[in-house]
Formats: C-alpha cells, structure tokens, sequence
C-alpha cells in the first residue's frame, strides 16, 4: 500500500487559508458539536437559524429511517436519528456547496461536480443500508465529500488546474493522478483525505477516499471494514457514472457495475430496486439544494439488459480480458460487427486465416457494449445494420476514452465521395467495399495493424514517460522535504519555520484570526555537552523533541531554528491559551528522564510566549516579542512560561536543569 499524503505539505496548504472550508452557521454548528458538551437543545437552536440547513437535515433524517417508522418532522427529532457526527459532517459538506457552486477554474465543471457529489452520497447511503458496512447517515455525509480534493485544487490553483484538465481531456492516455503529482506533489485523491482526516472523521473512512479511485492499490485486508467501504464508494462512483452518462454509454456501463454488485452480495432485483431509489432521492435533492439534473435512467430495464450482456459474454466461446498485450506484431483483437450471420462467418475465416483473434456482435448496439468489455484492436463494421447503424457506431465509440483508440474499417457497398466524407468525419479510419475481396482486405487489415503497433510503441513510450516524470516529482518531494527538515529531531527546521509563520501571520491577517508563538531554550544545554559529549547531546535534543511533539496540540507547528532553539507556531490562539500550552509543554520536559545509556538525566526549559498585537507591523516583531519572554524566563531563574504581554500570566512553576539521577 503506498504511504498517505506527507501533512506536513496539507499543513502548507492549509496555512495558505485558501482552502475550501465551512461559513456562517455551519461553522457554528461544528464548533459546538466539537464541545465536550453540547446540549440537543442549544444545538437545535444554531440550526434553526438557518432554514434551508434545517430542510436538508430533516430530509437525510428521513432518507435513513426505516419505513414503518413515521417520516422525522423536527430538528430535535432529526438531531436523534442522525448523531452528532453525521450532523457536523453534513453541516460541512453543505456549507461547501453554498459557498463554492462557482469559481475561477475555468475548465472545473462546477456543477457537474456537485451533481455527481450527490450521487456519490445518496449511493453511499443505499448501498451502505442494505450492505451494512457503516452507518447510512456517514455513508451519505462520506459520498458528499470523498472528492472535495478535486475542488481544492480548483480553488488552490484555477489557472493551473485549469490547464492541467484541458490537458487530460485532450489526452486521455494521461492519468490526472499523475499530473496533478507532477504539478502539485500531490493528488486530489490525497487531497480529499488529508481534508477529511484534518475535519475529524477516523482513519477508516479517510484511508478508503484515498484508494477508491485506484482501489487495486489499497492493499486492505480482506472482509475488514476498510474494504467494505472500500467497495461501497468503487459502487457508488459507478452508479454516478451511469446517471450522468449519455444512453449509449448507461448500458455499456452497466454490466461491470451489475458484476461488482453481485460480487458485494446484491441480489439483481434489490440492486435495481436501489438504483431506482437512488434516481428517485437524486431528483428530489436536486430541487432542494438547486442544482440541475436530468431524468435517471430506467433502472429496471438497464440491469436486465446488463444481466443479459453478461450472461451473453459468459456463453462466448473465446473470452478475451482486456488486459495489457505486448506490442502487436502478428494477430490483433478483431471485432467483426454485420447483421448477416454469413458475412460474419466469412469474415471470420479470413480474419482468422490471418492471425486474428476474432469477436463477433450482431447489431450496432451490442458491437458497442461488447467493444467496452473485449477493447478490440481494431472493429470491421457494417454500415447498414438495424437499431445502430454503422456510423452511429463509429461515433459513439469515438466518443468515449476507450474508442477513440481502435483503428475501425468500414465496409460498404458504394463508394460515392460524399458518403464517404462522411464515414471520414464520423471517425472511421479505412472502409472495404463489399463483396469482399480477400486479398484486397488483407492488405487493408496490414496497414491498420500498423498503425495500431505505431499507437502501441507511443502509449509505451508515454508510460515511461509518466513513470519518469512521477518518478521525478516523488524525488524532488523528497529532496524539498529534506531541505526543510532537521535531520536530528525530524521537525521542520529554520527555513521551514520562517516560510510557514509568514504563511499564518499571512491567513491571520486575512481571516483576523489571533496568531501566537512561543519560543523554547534547553536549560543548561551547554553544560550538558560539556560535561557529556555532544552525542548524549543530541540524545538529549531527540528525547526533548520527542516529549515536545506528543504534549503539542494537533494544530501547532514546532521547528528547530538551531542549537538547543525551538520555536512554535500557534494559529487561532490567543495569549492565554498560548501559554496554558507552554506549562504543558513545560512539564512535560521536566516530567522527562533522559536514558543515555550511562547518566540519566533530568531536563528543564524556558519558554517565551507572544500574541500577535496591533503595535506589531510584521511578523519579526511578533518573534522578537516571543524572544524577550524566553530572555525573562531565563532571567527569572529558568523552567518558566513568560510573556512580555498580559497580566498575571508570565510564569509558572518552576524545576532544575541538567542535572544527573
């Protein structure tokens, strides 16, 4: 399983105070809902504030009720059913639509995007109904925002993320995992669960975001909770998939969907009932959060058609995988689609007379559901064939990703100019006039096949390519990472440290959100290395960091500027709690025994605590502010908080340095 994203690079993004995040009420109701304690009443009264929240929470409340049971009418009932949790999970994802329906990214489909972002929730919270895996009010919150990364990246980068979309809709070879990487260090996958795990949901529902995309990567243990989830999101994508695809591409679609569905135990009438519950709410949705829609599709009929075409490429005589080939060099995946049972047959002897491994389909319309699945070489088709003809063929496959890539030969019975245009425009490649001549098709089939080898040596040579270029983005990660980081205790160092406070006195300064540092001195640190050596120092440096980094909370940033010299970066954090914190970090130093294999030693430090303030014109002056409490700490006989700021707060209790148990 490959590693999660790195968060100290989330952490840059997030100081950037750019990234999408909850407004107004909603903020208020995660605010209080992360409160120890929190009475129903005083939260049903924050939400009352906001109607149309009020709407949208009673209507999940009643998407996850049984049915017997009477429909919830009222906040505190709704409150009841759904759990805190689900609450301040909805709450956010809500709040993101409100505020992010539009943006600057010209080539993000915003609407799109929400649209499918509903899906994926309503899917979530049928699938998760019938299959058990979680509970159906966080699978709906979970589907609302398993691909908020792709909006971040919107919102971080539009003029980047822009380009970077035009160009994998032009070349679909390429992998928008692997540009975002080379672009951002990071992908959107990543993004999403970083934001997730950063708004307080667990690591089980976080891990299967980052995976579900590319689900054969996530190496989860099987029949675990991780996988199942796993499974329910890979099933939820693809049922939004089908809803906001054309006709044609629903019932290509549908048979890998039906096969996974089968596969997590959904029986085929239950699944196209909870398909056609899913359409059902999606409308519904839709008019109450006001976003566009369109008819879903006649579920019923779509699974039996996929039951069909499954059972039909179960029944095929040669089955072929769509699995990576080695370079053509001989045969070629043939699909021969003709109406005519005879024609098919004689073609199929000269295909195979050839080298080719040849399918067969009987109308237009299977030619395109088979051609999904088997991804041919190259297709033969007919012009004139009932329900699909010819060229409406051509132009649905190249209309897809998959299409676009065979080579198709067309056979027709007239060669006038004009139609042939046509065919041309259409997106076939050559075309055979029938009757057929053998040599005549032989000799066309030759230069297509060359054409698919000169298609294959160029999709490997953008393989390696990506892989190179990956390879590349991971290692100049790697080398920035190192650059900024301090080799002994693992922090963040100097640079790193300037880079990120001018980052938050940056947000603090848009957000008018209070902004605190504290500055950190080892006691007697230099009387330790003298008397020890400077590798029981810097056993010391290890073990303080160590104690420094678990007593830290989850929001602080500590770095070593140098020495025996840390600093911390407290965003959202005024005076008071800033130095609530540097008691707790300074009795966590005192608590310490440092093992060296030979003294033990006990460690003190001193601690100097600053407040962003109105006399402060850069962010300097809030360090120097922080230094002259570490200097006063010092002076006051060290293993002290002091601040040169407020009343009544500067010290606290004191202790003894570096001296040896």
């Amino acid at each position: 399983m490959p590693p999660p994203i790195d968060m100290n690079r989330f952490e840059q993004l997030k100081a950037t105070g750019d990234l999408p995040s909850p407004r107004g009420v909603a903020l208020a109701i995660i605010r209080l809902t992360q409160a120890e304690e929190v009475s129903m009443a005083e939260l049903a009264r924050v939400i009352k504030s906001d109607p149309a929240f009020v709407g949208r929470l009673i209507k999940a409340a009643n998407g996850v009720v049984s049915f017997h049971r009477r429909a919830v009418v009222s906040v505190q009932e709704a409150l009841m059913v759904l759990g805190l949790p689900a609450v301040r999970t909805m709450a956010l994802g809500f709040s993101l639509l409100s505020s992010y329906r539009k943006g600057g990214c010209v080539g993000f489909d915003y609407a799109r995007f929400w649209s499918s972002s509903l899906l994926m929730a309503l899917s979530m919270q049928v699938v998760a109904q019938r299959l058990r895996v979680i509970a159906a009010d966080e699978a709906f919150s979970l589907g609302l925002l398993a691909r908020v990364g792709e909006l971040a990246l919107a919102t971080l980068y539009p003029t980047d993320y822009g380009r970077l979309l035009l160009e994998s809709q032009r070349f679909p070879e390429l992998r928008l995992s692997d540009l975002e990487q080379q672009s951002f260090a990071l992908t959107h996958n990543e993004l999403s669960a970083a934001m997730l795990a950063d708004w307080g949901l667990p690591v089980v529902f976080t891990e299967p975001v980052l995976y579900f995309e590319q689900a054969e990567r996530a190496g989860f243990a099987a029949g675990g909770r991780e996988e199942g989830l796993l499974q329910c999101l890979v099933l939820s994508r693809a049922l939004t998939e089908i809803c906001l695809a054309s006709e044609v591409d629903q019932a290509a679609l549908m048979p890998p969907v039906l096969k996974l569905a089968t596969r997590l135990g959904l029986g085929r009438d239950d699944f196209a009932a909870a398909c056609e519950r899913i359409g059902r709410e999606w409308l519904e949705w839709s008019k109450l959060l006001q976003l566009e829609s369109v008819a879903p599709p006649a579920f019923g009929s779509l699974v039996q058609k996929g039951a069909a075409a499954a059972q039909a490429r179960n029944e095929a005589p040669q089955p072929v995988q769509p699995v990576a080939t080695p370079l053509v060099e001989s045969g070629m995946r043939v699909m021969v689609v003709d109406a005519e049972p005879a024609v098919r047959r004689e073609l199929r002897g000269l295909l195979e007379a050839a080298g080719h491994l040849v399918v067969e389909a009987g109308n237009g319309r299977e030619g395109m559901e088979l051609a999904l699945e088997v991804q041919p070489h190259m297709m033969v088709l007919d012009w004139a064939m009932p329900e699909m003809d010819g060229l409406e063929l051509v132009r649905a496959l190249r209309a897809t990703k998959m299409g676009r890539g065979i080579y198709v030969l067309l056979l027709t019975q007239v060669e006038d100019d004009e139609r042939l245009v046509e065919a041309f425009e259409a997106g076939a490649d050559d075309f055979v006039v029938k009757p057929v001549r053998p040599r005549v098709l032989n000799a066309r089939l030759r230069a297509g096949q060359r054409v698919v080898r000169l298609q294959q040596e160029l999709e490997r040579d953008r393989e390696e390519i990506r892989h190179f270029a990956a390879e590349l983005a991971i290692t100049n990660r790697r080398l920035q990472e190192a650059a900024l980081t301090d080799a002994l205790t693992g922090f963040p160092n100097r640079r790193y440290a300037i880079d990120r406070i001018q980052q938050e006195w940056i947000a603090s300064t848009r957000n008018r959100r209070p902004l605190s540092c504290m500055l950190i001195d080892l006691d007697g640190f230099k009387q330790i290395n003298d008397s020890h050596g400077h590798d029981v120092g810097d056993m010391v440096l290890r073990q303080a960091a160590d104690a420094l980094r678990v007593a830290l909370r989850g929001q602080d940033v500590i770095c070593r500027t140098g020495g025996d010299e840390f600093i911390v970066i407290c965003p959202d954090t005024e005076l008071d709690a800033a130095m609530v914190c540097g008691e707790r970090l300074r009795e966590a130093v005192e608590a310490l025994v440092v093992e060296t294999g030979g003294p033990r030693l006990k460690l003190t430090i001193s601690v100097g605590v600053a407040v962003r303030d109105a006399s402060m014109e850069d962010v300097d002056a809030l360090i120097k502010r922080a230094d002259q409490g570490a200097y006063k700490a010092k002076q006051r006989g060290r293993n002290l908080v002091a601040s040169m700021q407020g009343a009544g707060s500067d010290e606290s209790s004191a202790g003894t340095a570096g001296l040896a148990v």
